[in-house]
C-alpha cells in the first residue's frame, strides 16, 4: 500500500494533504480568478458561485492528495476513499515539490 502510495505522489505531485489544508491566501486568490473569468458571463451571482464552487473542486483534486483520484488503483478512486476501504488513514503528508 504505501509504495503504491508514494509512486501516486512522485506522479500526481500534490502540494497539499487536504482542502482544508489549503492557505486562505491560496483559496481566495483562485476564486478571485475564477470570478475574473465569468465576469463578463452575465450569469447571475448565484449561479456563478455554484460554478466556482465546482471548480474549486476540480482545483483540489489536482493539489490535494486526498482528493486525487489514485492512479495506481483500480477505478481510480479518491486516495482518501482507497485508504479508507483499507482501514486506514494518511496522519500527515509534507510536500517537498519545487
Amino acid at each position: 500500500v504505501g509504495k503504491k502510495l508514494a509512486m501516486h505522489i512522485v506522479a500526481a505531485k500534490p502540494t497539499y494533504q487536504t482542502p482544508e489544508d489549503v492557505p486562505t491566501d491560496v483559496v481566495e486568490k483562485e476564486k478571485q480568478i475564477l470570478l475574473e473569468q465569468m465576469a463578463d458571463s452575465g450569469k447571475p451571482a448565484e449561479i456563478l458561485e455554484k460554478i466556482v464552487n465546482g471548480r474549486m473542486r476540480k482545483y483540489y483534486e489536482g493539489v490535494c492528495l486526498t482528493e486525487q483520484g489514485h492512479m495506481l488503483e483500480e477505478g481510480n478512486p479518491k486516495v482518501s476513499k482507497a485508504l479508507k476501504d483499507l482501514g486506514l488513514e494518511l496522519v500527515t503528508f509534507k510536500s517537498s515539490f519545487i
